[in-house]
């Protein structure tokens, strides 16, 4: 039964919520509304994706070769992975033997999968023999069209660094603790 126009409109929303809560709207499925406007909570900005960049530096000699292998792996990475949102491959503008790139996935599960595909598997070992140093990689969470810290891979604010050699964390590290290595016991 449809709700009386001449309630007050707190009255109103209170009679069309009950009455979604007991099943009586029209049409099945339907949300409580008000005035044609669906009432209820819609989460925004929820969705955390996984951006991974990375750094390919080729040797001078073999720039050419590292910029075709480059181009063929963009290829085949956007025509056989799932759960790859952009992957883009670009030249740096100011050192021509660099390549970077830019590659977001839905989530950590679909970027572990990317990682091990045997596209990118393929690749790094290609790439190996043409590159200055090896393939650079750096991990970020991107939410909200906004990209965040890197990520790191151990402990709490990661493993090393200046805030572990000052002791200047509140989780310990620094030098007034004792080296733990088993290989290097200074």
């Amino acid at each position: 039964r449809p709700i009386p126009s001449s309630l007050p409109a707190s009255m109103q929303l209170q009679r069309s919520l009950a009455a979604g809560r007991r099943g009586l709207s029209r049409h099945p499925g339907s949300r409580p509304s008000r005035g044609g406007v669906p009432l209820g909570a819609v989460r925004k900005g929820g969705e955390k994706n996984v951006v991974c960049t990375k750094t390919v530096l080729a040797k001078a000699e073999h720039a050419a070769k590292v910029k075709e292998l480059c181009a063929k792996y963009e290829e085949d990475m956007k025509a056989n992975q799932a759960g790859i949102l952009a992957f883009e491959c670009t030249e740096d503008n100011f050192d021509e033997n660099a390549v970077h790139f830019w590659e977001r996935y839905k989530n950590s599960a679909y970027f572990n999968q990317g990682m091990q595909s045997k596209e990118t598997t393929a690749f790094l070992k290609e790439v190996a023999e043409y590159v200055e140093k090896p393939v650079g990689i750096a991990l970020f969470e991107y939410a909200n069209g906004q990209i965040g810290n890197a990520c790191v891979e151990i402990g709490p604010k990661g493993e090393g660094g200046l805030d572990d050699a000052t002791g200047a964390n509140k989780y310990g590290g620094g030098a007034r603790y004792e080296q733990t290595s088993n290989t290097v016991q200074l």
